[in-house]
């Protein structure tokens, strides 16, 4: 992985440099927030370390009394049945993260795309009788895609890959943005982009400053997090500090809870 220096004023200026530049063209979701504190997280699944982790995790998520969602490759899941069912017998949600996990998916043309989504759509139905609700693209979507909401909306799915805050409805779709670090919001608050970068990563004490900031300030949260980077006990202690005011929903909780009063934004 190479040698990374922990320097939280490097990583919070570097960044704000660097970051309006590499990201100058992202599409940044800004929707509405909820009436209740509501804090929603999800795993993705991209390599087996991911769902070698799955078992432990479900540990975790039974002894908090919390239900979640994943966000799961297809190719994982037909390799891992045992895991799938695992997440879906203890209650959580298995999200749509495209079939093979395609580097460039923003970028791939309509045909590949829609194979990529209504594959997965297909195989979780014939293998587990379960239809996902909705989708997260892999390495997450940086510009706004018309074909993208289209086929989401052909196959009544919601969606979680811009990045942003609260929720809204883009082409009939709704979209429940993942919430940007206070810092750098070009970016979402996630494990990945604190301590995974080259050169540069925050201290653990400036992410659960950073942590304990949007629950201070928002009433809507929605962090994904990679699950074969995390320890049990960096989840926990993300639980631990999340007040009793706010609830713990899974994705398509609050798809379902907005879809109806949502007004449409169509680009």
């Amino acid at each position: 992985m190479g040698l990374r220096i922990t320097n939280d004023f490097l990583h919070k200026y570097v960044l704000k440099a660097t970051l309006p530049v590499a990201l100058h063209n992202r599409y940044i979701v800004e929707g509405a927030s909820t009436e209740e504190r509501i804090v929603c997280i999800s795993f993705d699944c991209d390599v087996d370390e991911d769902m070698e982790r799955v078992p432990s995790l479900l540990d975790v998520l039974r002894d908090e009394k919390i239900h979640i969602s994943f966000a799961i490759v297809g190719n994982l899941a037909n390799k891992y049945p045992i895991r799938v069912k695992e997440i879906l017998e203890k209650g959580h949600e298995i999200v749509n993260h495209s079939f093979s996990h395609p580097k460039n998916f923003g970028s791939i043309g309509c045909n590949q795309m829609e194979k990529e989504i209504r594959s997965f759509q297909t195989f979780m139905i014939s293998e587990f009788g379960y239809r996902p609700e909705g989708f997260r693209a892999p390495h997450l979507m940086r510009k706004y895609s018309r074909i993208l909401f289209r086929i989401l909306k052909e196959e009544g799915l919601y969606d979680s890959s811009y990045v942003g805050r609260g929720i809204l409805k883009i082409d009939d779709v709704v979209e429940v943005a993942l919430t940007s670090c206070p810092e750098h919001y070009q970016v979402c608050f996630d494990y990945w982009h604190h301590f995974q970068l080259p050169l540069l990563k925050s201290s653990f004490n400036k992410f659960f400053n950073l942590w304990e900031l949007l629950l201070s300030e928002e009433y809507f949260i929605n962090v994904f997090l990679d699950s074969n980077l995390i320890s049990d006990a960096f989840l926990k202690e993300m639980i631990r500090r999340v007040s009793e005011d706010f609830k713990f929903l899974r994705l398509k909780d609050i798809a379902k809870k907005f879809a109806r009063t949502l007004t449409v934004h169509n680009l």
